[in-house]
């Protein structure tokens, strides 16, 4: 679930344990002005994590999920208890204070496997909130948001990995200030091994979805409705509330079986699988009942 992360520690004595810890490697310098002087930092690593040492703090980034996999790959399922176990190897590795790694940015989303083609899908996600999707990438990638705060990216995981999996999309929402995952209540790593505090990051993940803008076009609904330059007019010169309310009106008229509420459940289902026991890959998600452990 969780993938990128980034935490700083700016305790003195941590600091110096992990930064001596034999494992890291030199991985390069940079230079950074820091009160109208010019200073050297630092960059060493571990597998696919990079530490790097400022004049106050050190902070350590990376993915845990590629971690995990032992640098190959993201494109399977990470369960909570694999994000957990992840974490705890960290902390044995390098002696880690888990209460005193503040984390800055995170990232969490899931892999599910809709019931329409991924890229159809990708193309007709036009919304997050009022703000539209673009596309940086030239493969099936679309990302929205305020770039100083957090933002939400939906894209095809199966181009960036054919080998792994077949037709799955991956929604994701990442955090750009460290004032957007303390607002879900999370401070450090410690909070992450945590299981009830995954529920959170759950939550967070189906709100974020709730606010996607989605054109499900296997609805005879009027046409207006599947003009991206409908709803550009309506933030340009409509009042603050319009845009709402006429989303509210096009899914009323697209009813209550439709590909947004859809794929909702399907993020949903997939959590609980998330935070269940080790269940075989093979198994159906749409008819599938969980034990829940927490």
């Amino acid at each position: 679930m969780i993938d990128l992360f980034k935490i700083k520690i700016t305790d003195e004595n941590l600091i110096n344990t992990v930064w001596n810890n034999p494992l890291l490697e030199f991985d390069g310098k940079s230079e950074k002005r820091f009160d109208d002087e010019v200073k050297e930092l630092v960059r060493r690593k571990y597998k696919n994590l990079y530490f790097t040492k400022f004049q106050n703090r050190l902070e350590i980034k990376g993915s845990l999920h590629y971690y995990f996999n032992n640098e190959e790959h993201n494109a399977n399922d990470f369960y909570i208890s694999d994000c957990i176990d992840t974490i705890l190897e960290l902390q044995q590795t390098f002696d880690l204070d888990l209460s005193k790694c503040y984390l800055v940015n995170l990232e969490y989303g899931v892999n599910i496997n809709p019931k329409v083609l991924v890229p159809d899908l990708i193309h007709n996600i036009i919304y997050h909130e009022k703000r539209a999707f673009n596309r940086p990438n030239n493969f099936d990638f679309k990302i929205a948001g305020n770039e100083a705060y957090k933002l939400i990216k939906a894209y095809d995981k199966s181009v960036q990995f054919p080998n792994h999996c077949n037709n799955t999309f991956r929604f994701e929402v990442k955090s750009k200030q460290a004032k957007f995952i303390n607002g879900l209540g999370l401070f450090t790593l410690q909070n992450l091994t945590d299981r009830n505090y995954y529920n959170v990051l759950i939550n967070s993940l189906l709100n974020e979805w709730d606010n996607i803008l989605l054109f499900d076009k296997s609805k005879s609904v009027d046409d207006k409705f599947f003009n991206t330059n409908f709803w550009d007019d309506i933030l340009k010169n409509g009042n603050r509330n319009k845009f709402n309310n006429q989303k509210k009106t096009y899914l009323k008229k697209l009813g209550k079986d439709n590909l947004h509420a859809s794929i909702s459940q399907i993020i949903e289902r997939k959590t609980k699988y998330l935070k269940s026991v080790h269940i075989p890959t093979t198994i159906n998600l749409e008819t599938a009942q969980f034990k829940i452990l927490f």
